[in-house]
């Protein structure tokens, strides 16, 4: 995975503490496409640091971009599956 751009967008105090709301851009050789998806990390202190950012998203939210790129495999190569569910029948 290729993380390409980090961007926090808004930091909001909350009653849970601050949630900190990240634009996060990547690619992954299994996908046609680079997506941007929008990320919370709910902390109980702020983060104005873009490294500390960085490493947060990239260590605690990589197991979402993950998933979020599996799911977007799958959404592009759908009609892939249903052509070779024709070709079956």
């Amino acid at each position: 995975m290729n993380i390409l751009n980090i961007e926090l967008t808004s930091i909001e105090e909350t009653n849970l503490g601050f949630e900190h709301w990240v634009n996060v851009t990547y690619s992954v050789p299994i996908l046609k496409n680079e997506y941007t998806v929008k990320l919370l990390l709910l902390l109980d202190f702020k983060v104005d640091d873009k490294e500390l950012l960085d490493y947060l998203v990239s260590t605690w939210k990589y197991r979402d971009l993950l998933l979020h790129s599996v799911d977007m495999h799958k959404l592009e190569n759908i009609d892939n599956y249903r052509n070779f569910g024709r070709m079956l029948l």
